[in-house]
């Protein structure tokens, strides 16, 4: 569901092992309810302001080391409960 640049993806999946499966299973139980849910994944979060500049999408390109402002992943989740856009989806997010 998202696409993560490889050194990440390699971190994740190797050292944090345990931790990576766990995540995996909560979000399966989550995506098989009932809910009305929106799973995001934000790149690596930062303490800067909110922008309104950010991008969100199921599939990004993204390189480098992409961040994004908690304030900004803020302001999509609380949209996220009157739009409908990315109902039963998981998104990724970064600026």
């Amino acid at each position: 569901m998202q696409i993560e640049p490889i050194v990440p993806r390699i971190f994740m999946r190797v050292l944090l092992r345990d931790i990576f499966r766990d995540k995996e299973a909560r979000e399966n139980h989550i995506v098989q309810s009932d809910l009305d849910w929106t799973i995001a994944y934000p790149v690596t979060l930062t303490h800067g302001p909110r922008t309104g500049k950010y991008r969100v999408g199921e599939h990004l390109e993204l390189s480098g080391f992409p961040a994004v402002s908690r304030a900004d992943v803020a302001h999509f989740l609380v949209h996220q409960l009157s739009d409908s856009n990315y109902s039963r989806k998981g998104v990724i997010i970064s600026s």
